[in-house]
This record gives C-alpha cells, sequence and structure tokens, in this order.
C-alpha cells in the first residue's frame, strides 16, 4: 500500500477536492489577524549581508532517517527509495556560531512500510552538504560551503546509528527572532499533563480547519509566520500572502482529519513539543494530518509547541 503525504509548512503544494461550502480568499483579507500576517513584509528587516543556507540531501541509500538541525526535524523519511532533496533551514539557525547537524538512521522499510530489525552498515550511502550566498546578489554557482559530509565505509548491522556534525552559521536576524532557545524546559513538566494541553491545542486547530477560520489560524500562527519571513528575508507582499492563500485552500479541504495513533516528542533540546504519529505509514509526522479515506492521500500540517515563560499557556513557535 503506498501512502503519499504532502507536508504543507510555508511553501504550497496542495491536493484538494470536497463538497463543503468553499470560502474565497476575498473573504477573509479584512480580518484583524489575517492583516497582520499579510503585512508582516513590512516588518521584515534587512541587513547587510542576508545569507540563505540550503541543506541538501545528495543521496540517502538503505536506511530510513530523519535529519535535525539544531534538534529541529528537516527531513522525516520512512520510505523505501533511494532519497536526495534540499531543504533551506535559516528558520532553524536562532544565533551565529556553532550548529548541530545530527541523523538519525534506522533500518529501512520494504514496500508495504515494514520496518527491518537492522541496517546493513556496508550496503549504505549517505551524502550531504550544506551551502549559503544571497540570493539575487549571488548566483547559486558563487555560495560557498558551510559543510560537506559523506559518511566513510562501515561494516557490521546495527539496529540504530547516528551522525553528529557542526557547521558555522551567521544570523544576522538574530536580534530579531525570538525562536525557541528561552522558552521553557519541557521535559521538566509532568508528561501527563503536558500531553492533555498539547492534545487540547491539537484539537483546537483542527476546530479552527474545520469551522473554516483561517482568522483564528492566522493568531496562532502569527509569530510561526513572522519568524519565517524573518530569518528568510521575506520582503515582497505577494510572498506574505502566499500564506493566507494557502490557509484558504486547507479550509476548503474536506478530507477527515485523522487525529489518532500518536505520542509526544520533544524537540529543541527540550524546549519544544509535537505530536508525532505512531503507524508504519507516517510515523513521526505530524498527528495534524488529513486523509482520503479512499486513495490514501494526506496532507500534513507540521507545528511544533513552546512554552515561552512559565505558567505561559503553549505557542506554535515553528
Amino acid at each position: 500500500m503506498m501512502k503519499t503525504v504532502y507536508t504543507l509548512l510555508f511553501c504550497f503544494t496542495f491536493l484538494f477536492s470536497g463538497a463543503q461550502k468553499q470560502i474565497n480568499k476575498e473573504d477573509i483579507m479584512n480580518e484583524e489577524n489575517v492583516k497582520k500576517v499579510t503585512n508582516i513584509y513590512n516588518e521584515v528587516k534587512r541587513y547587510k549581508y542576508n545569507p540563505s543556507y540550503t541543506l541538501h540531501i545528495e543521496k540517502a541509500a538503505n536506511f530510513t532517517f530523519e535529519v535535525l538541525v539544531n534538534d529541529y526535524p528537516m527531513f522525516i523519511e520512512y520510505n523505501p527509495h533511494v532519497m536526495s532533496g534540499s531543504k533551506p533551514i535559516n528558520h532553524a539557525i536562532l544565533k551565529p556560531g556553532k550548529q548541530k547537524l545530527t541523523i538519525r538512521m534506522t533500518p529501512p522499510v520494504d514496500k508495504e512500510y515494514n520496518m527491518g530489525h537492522e541496517i546493513d552498515m556496508e550496503n549504505i550511502t549517505l551524502k550531504l552538504s550544506i551551502n549559503y550566498g544571497e540570493y539575487v546578489l549571488q548566483k547559486v554557482s558563487e555560495f560557498k560551503e558551510a559543510l560537506r559530509y559523506e559518511l566513510p565505509q562501515q561494516k557490521g548491522k546495527l539496529p540504530y546509528y547516528e551522525v553528529n556534525l557542526e557547521f558555522d552559521a551567521i544570523a544576522p536576524y538574530q536580534e530579531d527572532i525570538e525562536g525557541w532557545q528561552n522558552g521553557v524546559d519541557l521535559t521538566k513538566e509532568d508528561k501527563d499533563k503536558l500531553l492533555k494541553e498539547v492534545e487540547e491545542f491539537y484539537k483546537n486547530i483542527i476546530q479552527d480547519y474545520e469551522n473554516q477560520d483561517v482568522n483564528a489560524l492566522a493568531s496562532k500562527y502569527y509569530k510561526r509566520q513572522f519568524e519565517m519571513e524573518q530569518t528568510h528575508y521575506i520582503t515582497k507582499i505577494y510572498e506574505s500572502e502566499m500564506v493566507v492563500d494557502a490557509w484558504v485552500k486547507n479550509v476548503n479541504d474536506d478530507r477527515p482529519f485523522i487525529f489518532n495513533g500518536y505520542m509526544l516528542r520533544f524537540y529543541g533540546n527540550g524546549k519544544m513539543v509535537a505530536l508525532v504519529k505512531t503507524d508504519k505509514y507516517y510515523i513521526n509526522l505530524t498527528a495534524l494530518m488529513r486523509e482520503d479515506p479512499e486513495t490514501g492521500k494526506a496532507s500534513a500540517y507540521p507545528i511544533y509547541l513552546y512554552r515561552p515563560k512559565p505558567g505561559a499557556p503553549l505557542e506554535v513557535i515553528r
């Protein structure tokens, strides 16, 4: 059984259908929180140097894996195929200096998504790089490398293998974003109470989608969206409006949410928390997910929550 998941954060490729009443962007553009989001481009600062960092997985074969930058997940890959791809990572870089890159490797899965017990270390391949430069002012061919890594030849079989790397980065926006770094260490809180609070947060967001309440979504997602746009130097109005276009399409999607089969996971060195799926098809993907019961095609809306200070409610930070 093949599953297709569309992950929706701040880039927008979707599949939609539905018989419910459709709302239009024009209907909600004057709502308070929507207007705040579409005006973010006016608040974004530019600096003397505006580097964009991109993580390139050049080849990953014969294992499943997660790749995290500063304990924030950039790639979650539990698929039975050779993988390659690139993602911008500025939003995971909160301050300049040494950054951490972690690759958590697990056994491969078969075509039915059943995971094996071991990684055949002699047959795996991992090649990756991180480059950076300033778009528009530089050609991509002129970008510099912050990191290049190829896993050396290995031997034996292991149930798990982890690679920990470091790279240097510049973050000119460090004074203009908050990130999760000063949040509460959630691993020290009562886990049962925290789980209930996180579940309630997810249920409220699901209700916002089902009620087609874009203004409520804009309120919950504002801080994340501002920091996304600031760290990626978004200064064009159409780019700020793209996220509203996405929310309108998302709330017009009538596929049911499959909010079940999940567990609590911590990220950001304990400062962020999320609910992730535990079934073999969607393992470690967000529990905030819709799925077409007939085709199996799904859309995932990943969110990562943090608590700004002790006693404060949880907020979406990524």
